[in-house]
């Protein structure tokens, strides 16, 4: 009798009940394990590649250069420093290329995109480049 109450008391409680002996069951559907690639530097290489192809055609040729996409995107500068605000109420910055030598002056594509997104163009990994001309502005390597 005595073990009879305890089973009826249990079931009432919920306690041999697996469902809610400890909360709510879950159940989980089983993990597909995927090898991970090697991590390679090829990732960060292309873009550092891209932008020195790009700053070369700057740096080289007549007095004037303009190369036909300016790489402005925040993601492939450092030492990044705003000197001012120009006349279309962009930021000027100044700031190094990632990876190279030199220091520039310019806009930053971000910042671009938000106030004149027809000024945008993308680049191969999700970079983004200026087109100066359509503003009106140079990039302009200082040092």
């Amino acid at each position: 009798m005595r073990k009879a109450l305890l089973f009826s008391t249990a079931l009432t409680l919920g306690t041999l009940n697996p469902a809610s002996a400890g909360g709510p069951v879950a159940i989980q559907d089983e993990v597909e394990v995927v090898q991970e690639k090697p991590a390679s530097s090829s990732g960060a290489l292309i873009p550092l590649l891209l932008v020195a192809a790009i700053l070369v055609a700057v740096a080289s040729g007549d007095d004037d250069p303009q190369p036909p996409v300016e790489v402005s995107d925040i993601r492939l500068k450092e030492d990044i420093r705003r000197v001012g605000t120009n006349h279309l109420g962009l930021g000027v910055y100044r700031y190094r290329y990632k990876g190279m030598e030199g220091v520039w002056e310019g806009v930053m594509a971000q910042e671009v995109e938000v106030m004149h997104p027809g000024a945008i163009k993308p680049l191969p990994y999700g970079y983004k480049a200026v087109d100066y001309a359509k503003l009106g502005l140079e990039l302009r390597r200082i040092e």
